[in-house]
């Protein structure tokens, strides 16, 4: 199978020009101090008009010499290109650390003196390749090592984030069976008030009547605490929190017959005649004022859904 030939680039175009011109000087030059050997044997050693230019030809070796050196640095550039290469296949490493400031130099810019320090470079990078080559290994490392300590913090935040969710979720579920709970027992008391095979048992303080209220640990029931918002959470809201919707026929008449049933309980002469014989006389007054209160807020809320 013929061998395929490549269209080379421009960039390799100029390089080839200018290695063919290199040794083309260099062959050059390598001619012109033979023929100047060979001038010397010829003529006469006491005639000083023929005496060899040793100046001229060592000003021309130290400059092939030179050359030369450009020639080597020219070449580890492509083989520090190569090393650099390797390295940027580390996975997010930033283009600052990645090339450095001789590597993004572009020679065709420089001055004499710029050029002649990028060289400088050059050949220190070579001779310090080991020393280039660990400490590009060691920035490669920094990069891998804060990538993997950031995406670290964002898994520990995923999951804290979860566990949040998870346990305000638990913390509703028992705040959704506690409130069930003392729904419960407020029926099942006022069942127990009202069934007229209950014995009588004793005094009915403030704190036994089955208020349509939750309960709250820190401290016993207040007159503020029977407000129309407070009512409403313990009579009409579902299991699950949502409000119960009023414009379904349904809905709309069960919350209509839990607040009927509600006030039938707490009328303020009803509830006098059944239960105040019980209370006890430090607790009159303040049951009075919270039956009253009650019955005032239950008729309110009759009225919004009537």
């Amino acid at each position: 199978m013929p061998k395929l030939h490549l269209k080379r680039t421009p960039a390799e175009e100029h390089e080839r020009a200018r290695r063919k011109a290199y040794k083309a000087a260099k062959r050059a030059a390598k001619r012109k101090l033979a023929s100047s050997s060979k001038h010397a044997d010829e003529s006469c050693p006491s005639s000083s008009s023929h005496k060899p230019d040793y100046d001229a030809t060592r000003a021309e070796l130290e400059e092939t010499e030179f050359r030369e050196k450009m020639r080597g640095a020219f070449e580890d550039d492509e083989h520090l290109g190569g090393i650099d290469a390797r390295f940027n296949e580390y996975a997010h490493i930033p283009d600052r650390w990645a090339r450095d400031a001789h590597d993004a130099a572009d020679p065709q810019y420089m001055d004499d003196d710029e050029y002649a320090e990028w060289i400088r470079q050059g050949m220190w990078k070579k001779k310090h390749a080991r020393e280039y080559e660990e400490q590009a290994k060691r920035d490669a490392q920094r990069a891998a090592q804060k990538a993997r300590e950031k995406e670290i913090k964002a898994e520990t935040s995923r999951i804290e984030g979860l566990a949040r969710e998870q346990e305000g979720r638990k913390a509703r579920e028992r705040q959704r069976l506690g409130e069930e709970d003392h729904r419960q027992r407020y029926e099942q008391r006022w069942k127990a008030l009202l069934d007229p095979r209950t014995p009588d048992l004793g005094p009915l303080t403030f704190a036994d009547i089955p208020w349509p209220l939750f309960s709250t640990m820190r401290r016993p029931l207040r007159m503020e605490d029977i407000t129309p918002e407070a009512i409403t959470t313990f009579l009409l809201l579902d299991i699950d929190g949502a409000a119960t919707p009023t414009k379904n026929d349904h809905c709309s008449r069960r919350n209509r017959d839990k607040l009927k049933e509600t006030l039938l309980r707490f009328h303020p002469d009803k509830f006098e005649g059944r239960f105040m014989h019980r209370v006890p006389a430090s607790d009159t007054e303040v049951v009075k004022e919270a039956v009253g209160q009650l019955a005032r807020v239950l008729n309110v809320l009759m009225s919004g859904h009537s």
